[in-house]
């Protein structure tokens, strides 16, 4: 571990408050959980400020899919938000752990959608070889609850 590694792996996070289905990863004081970063745009809480008493809105999904997505896009934010610290801390082994078991769970989030629901992106790994089936999908001004 380097000599900056203000953040420790093993401590207990008390900020954990909501049911995200993976938000006991985090066992880290210092983080928030990746819904809660998510939402403030920051997973330090250490490092966190509000902006001229801005409070974020919380996230509500109105369906399954949407709630689905919504992990998704927090569990990306997340990981690319502790890639953005490793950049500059390499050697902090406890935050290494973290990225991967985030990565991990992103695919596994990733899969369970498109099994359900379809492709998210063109290059995704749901897309058959023989079928074309991005268009499958509805597309947002498709779906009647918009």
């Amino acid at each position: 571990m380097n000599n900056y590694n203000y953040l420790n792996y093993n401590r207990y996070n008390n900020r954990m408050k909501d049911d995200f289905p993976f938000s006991k990863m985090n066992n880290n004081q210092d983080l928030y959980s990746p819904k809660e970063g998510f939402e403030k745009g920051n997973m330090f809480s250490n490092t966190y400020s509000e902006y001229n008493g801005y409070r974020p809105q919380k996230l509500i999904a109105k369906s399954e899919q949407e709630e689905n997505l919504l992990n998704i896009q927090a569990i990306c934010f997340a990981t690319h938000d502790l890639n953005l610290y490793l950049d500059t801390h390499p050697n902090d082994q406890s935050m290494l752990m973290l990225f991967n078991d985030y990565k991990r769970k992103k695919e596994e989030l990733l899969n369970d959608y498109e099994m359900k629901y379809g492709p998210i992106t063109v290059d995704s790994s749901s897309i058959k070889n023989d079928k074309f089936n991005w268009i499958d999908s509805p597309w947002p001004w498709e779906v009647n609850n918009v």
